[in-house]
């Protein structure tokens, strides 16, 4: 009877691990650049002429190793998308995205977790 407790007692353990496991986003920023694993100049809008910019994100997660996707959107269209591993419970990754002067106006990039959730986004302009 012990033995059946113990193993009841193990599987909840596992199973509630895995139910309640969350990967969220603790920073999100648009930078000009990444300096010691850091966002530099961070902003929301960028001139045209800014050549490319950086998704930094920060992520918390109860599970890993684990990957985080950042797609990165340009009036409704899906420019790139970038799979970042995520190697610790609390890790720092970016993308990067090359910006030509003609592609004006409004972008935005959004994170996925592993499961395919959407789990933040963050909005930018370039002018």
């Amino acid at each position: 009877m012990k033995k059946i407790y113990i193993i009841l007692t193990i599987f909840l353990l596992i199973f509630s691990i895995n139910v309640f496991a969350e990967t969220k986003v603790k920073r999100i920023a648009i930078a000009k650049g990444i300096e010691n694993r850091e966002p530099v100049d961070v902003n929301t809008i960028f001139p045209a002429d800014i050549g490319k910019v950086y998704c930094f994100t920060e992520i918390t997660t109860d599970k890993y190793p684990t990957k985080v996707v950042h797609i990165w959107i340009y009036k409704d269209n899906i420019m790139a998308e970038v799979p970042l591993a995520v190697n610790s419970g609390r890790w720092r990754t970016y993308s990067s995205k090359k910006i030509l002067p003609k592609w004006k106006g409004d972008w935005k990039v959004e994170i996925y977790s592993e499961d395919g959730k959407m789990i933040d986004s963050i909005s930018f302009k370039i002018e």
